[in-house]
């Protein structure tokens, strides 16, 4: 029998930093994630050994954030999918560059982001690679973000199923996961919505289209904060189809996000839908735009989603007093962020002076993560000896441990960062 060991360098009981060490006699690490805090970010725990090969579930800064250096002193085999590739590389790119504007050091340079580009081996969904001498991988669609996956690894007679961040049901722009992985001795699944299920998709949409469009009604600029990556690009979907009546303008990363993304037409839903409502888009260029977008009633899809820096912060001291403007978040607001706070306290403090926003702060849930009710939709499906609980918040975690357990008798086991399990012997 194969012995297996899975270790955790972040992710363990939190959010951010995903970073696993998969170890059968070879050496995988599963993402290399940051972790985003009011001082700055958090790295995973060190790679203290050799490694065999790399693989990226999906291009979030919390699971490829810190990819580049581990490229500092080496150079590995990664795998990931075309799309996570270059929608990482404009992540790793502004990170440099807003460690330039801070004037801090980053942990990596331009010459890591070149040379973990070139050790990348692209792969596409369901093909078979054997990335190693005794390791067999195949990704499948996670219905997460573009080019997401769920690496599947078959060593000698076990494998391991790593979700990364997946979401069964369908939404504006993707499909949904692919449960069909084949049979899995080890699961390792995220657990964020652990506790809780999302309301309907299309109950989600409408209830923040009247109030965007209620706003524009009386006048006001709806602001919506918006993650780059996947989320942005749904905002102006979703808007464009409920034939919002005002300009519609697409400020920050997310403007380049959307140029990749519609380059992958096959890893889309409705790739047509997508490309009309972007083609109908205004899309900001300066100061100027900023102003013009401001001064007539218009929705603002902008960077940054938790409010963390980016375009939002310089539209809100602009819209503040307006009692007739809102704040729309559209994801969910890591504790102590700017957009936590400012969506419990309608108060935000940007480059030292707090801003009291007049006008409604209201958060809605279009999560790209599975709800308690798809994770156990799929596990009920997968049936796994083992499964280990990762990326969640330690409540969160504990609930859902308990509901896996009670209702499929499987074995629970909850990682700790730097604390390695074996899981075969």
């Amino acid at each position: 029998m194969t012995k297996i060991s899975f270790t955790g360098l972040g992710g363990c009981n939190e959010v951010g930093r995903s970073s696993f060490l998969l170890d059968f006699g070879e050496k995988i690490v599963l993402d290399r994630g940051l972790k985003l805090t009011p001082d700055g970010s958090e790295h995973p725990l060190p790679v203290e050994t050799n490694l065999d090969a790399v693989v990226l579930s999906h291009a979030h800064l919390d699971h490829t954030g810190a990819l580049p250096d581990l490229f500092v002193n080496s150079s590995i085999l990664t795998y990931m999918t075309l799309p996570t590739l270059e929608l990482s590389k404009i992540l790793w790119f502004d990170t440099l560059k807003i460690a330039g504007y801070e004037g801090i050091d980053s942990a990596f340079s331009k010459e890591e982001i070149e040379d973990a580009t070139k050790f990348t081996f692209p792969v596409d969904y369901k093909r078979t690679l054997h990335i190693t001498q005794n390791c067999a991988m195949q990704f499948f669609d996670a219905g997460h973000i573009l080019g997401s996956a769920m690496p599947k690894f078959t060593m000698g007679d076990k494998s391991l199923l790593y979700t990364g961040d997946f979401k069964v049901e369908e939404t504006r722009l993707f499909k949904g996961a692919d449960l069909n992985v084949g049979p899995i001795d080890y699961l390792a699944i995220e657990s964020t919505y652990g506790d809780r299920n999302h309301a309907p998709r299309a109950e989600c949409e409408q209830i923040f289209i009247e109030e965007v469009q209620e706003t524009l009604d009386r006048g006001g600029t709806a602001l919506v904060p918006a993650f780059a990556v996947g989320r942005s690009q749904e905002i102006i979907d979703v808007l464009h189809e409920h034939k919002i009546n005002a300009p519609i303008y697409l400020d920050g990363m997310g403007q380049r996000v959307a140029a990749v993304t519609t380059k992958f037409p096959k890893f889309l839903k409705n790739p047509r839908s997508l490309k009309k409502a972007l083609d109908k888009t205004i899309w900001v260029r300066n100061n100027s735009d900023r102003k013009k977008a401001v001064d007539q009633p218009s929705v603002i899809v902008t960077t940054a989603g938790m409010l963390q820096g980016g375009p939002a912060l310089n539209y809100l001291k602009r819209i503040y007093k307006d009692e007739r403007s809102n704040v729309f978040l559209t994801g969910f607001q890591v504790e102590e962020t700017p957009g936590r706070i400012l969506m419990e306290t309608n108060k935000i403090e940007i480059d030292g002076k707090v801003y009291n926003v007049k006008g409604k702060v209201e958060k809605f849930d279009f999560s790209a993560h599975a709800s308690q009710s798809e994770m156990m939709r799929a596990i009920t499906k997968w049936q796994p000896e083992k499964i280990l609980l990762v990326h969640g918040d330690p409540e969160v975690i504990k609930i859902f441990g308990k509901k896996i357990y009670a209702e499929t008798g499987i074995e629970v086991i909850v990682p700790e960062a730097g604390k390695k399990i074996e899981l075969s012997e």
